[in-house]
């Protein structure tokens, strides 16, 4: 279990990394993260943000019209809150 929570460390680190790059880096992001969310599912099925996360994220996909508007703050503020449910999932260990 704690080899796979610091698998899931590393990806949303390498996934911030990528926001560097703007754009591109985004959806590189994005996919990374829901790497990330999944890992973590497996290993905490009982945490409640991770699933708030995932509707999340279904929503966002289910109203995006594939035009890059003011729609992207919530990718963004996702990257942001998984990252927080990571380290809040940590101090708890």
């Amino acid at each position: 279990m704690k080899t796979t929570f610091k698998i899931v460390e590393i990806i949303n680190i390498a996934a911030l990394i990528f926001l560097l790059l703007g754009g591109y880096g985004l959806a590189i992001t994005g996919g990374l993260q829901v790497l990330g969310a999944l890992l973590f599912v497996l290993i905490f099925p009982k945490n409640k943000l991770i699933y708030i996360y995932f509707a999340l994220v279904i929503l966002f996909f289910l109203i995006w019209n594939g035009e890059f508007s003011w729609l992207f703050l919530l990718p963004i503020s996702l990257i942001f809150f998984l990252t927080f449910i990571i380290y809040n999932q940590k101090k708890k260990l």
